[in-house]
């Protein structure tokens, strides 16, 4: 912890944060956060190791970001150094770790009680906000692109799950090769946030604040509207039914940006990839030993199998 402190104090400076402003630090395995007090506002130091996320996947995100926040849409937004960069590259002890910058996020962590059709709308709204705007982003600098949806898709692919997993495997292969093959256009694919759920906006006046593009990849629009769809029935006692987050999540979503209909017939087969893959790398994490997982993965695998191999789409 004493090194990682040294090295915090070296990305605080190139970005002119004090240290006696700083408030709190969290120290996450990959990552160390800390919040500052800069001016009259908050603002959050990420540190990244390589190992996790090398310099130019890191940069490639920030990119996006202030494109977005610099055509209004409303996201943490990243802030420059001392010397006019997004992200600043750390070295130390023979390897590198990546700093950022962000503001604190406008408005309020989303409530329990505010999950209800304005919410769903509200999202949908500020969701085909952001693709519209994205459809006019071009990334210049080839090295620090973001990944596009297959890449994690691969990784998943070739984690090794024993023989009883044999047909989640070949389903999750099959998956692959089918949305492999849509069609690609401007008007459908782009960037996309990829992790739209309860715990990364804020509700602010009657819209919402993004954080966390982590994620962030090239997609189909319909993956990142899947992806929201799929994480809105992830909490226990939630409506499993994704038609009743959907109506008016897509309602909102036309008011800013409009995709053909026959893409809404896409959205089963990118929750199901969502799905799987996620079950695919808790299987691995505990080796089939659900007990093991933390709480929230024992409920998510409890069943999920049976699930995923019931209600797996058809290929048309």
């Amino acid at each position: 912890m004493e090194h990682r402190m040294k090295w915090s104090i070296e990305a605080a400076d190139k970005f002119g944060l004090l240290e006696k402003n700083l408030e709190q630090t969290h120290d996450s395995e990959h990552s160390l956060i800390s919040s500052y007090r800069h001016g009259e506002r908050k603002v959050f130091l990420r540190i990244t190791d390589e190992s996790h996320k090398p310099y130019a996947k890191i940069a490639g995100e920030v990119q996006w970001v202030e494109f977005l926040a610099s055509k209004g849409v409303c996201v943490s937004r990243p802030l420059y150094s001392v010397d006019g960069k997004l992200a600043e590259r750390i070295p130390a002890e023979g390897r590198e770790y990546t700093a950022v910058c962000y503001e604190e996020a406008k408005g309020r962590p989303v409530e329990e009680n505010d999950a209800n059709e304005h919410l769903y709308r509200g999202m949908g709204q500020f969701m085909g906000h952001m693709h519209r705007i994205t459809q006019a982003y071009v990334h210049q600098d080839p090295v620090t692109k973001r990944p596009d949806w297959s890449f994690e898709a691969q990784k998943v692919l070739h984690i090794d799950l024993p023989p009883s997993e044999q047909e989640i495997i070949s389903r999750y292969q099959a998956l692959f090769h089918y949305i492999s093959a849509l069609p690609v256009s401007a008007e459908t694919y782009g960037l996309i946030h990829a992790d739209f759920h309860y715990g990364n906006f804020f509700v602010h006046g009657n819209s919402l604040c993004l954080i966390d593009f982590d994620a962030s990849r090239y997609s189909w629009f319909i993956d990142d509207i899947a992806v929201a769809a799929f994480f809105s029935s992830l909490t226990e006692g939630a409506d499993p039914d994704p038609g009743k987050f959907l109506m008016p999540f897509l309602d909102g979503y036309r008011r800013e940006h409009q995709l053909e209909e026959k893409w809404l017939r896409e959205i089963p087969y990118f929750m199901k990839l969502r799905e799987m893959g996620r079950y695919i790398k808790l299987f691995q994490a505990c080796g089939g030993k659900f007990d093991n997982l933390h709480p929230w993965g024992q409920w998510y695998m409890k069943g999920r199998k049976e699930t995923i191999l019931r209600s797996f789409p058809t290929f048309e």
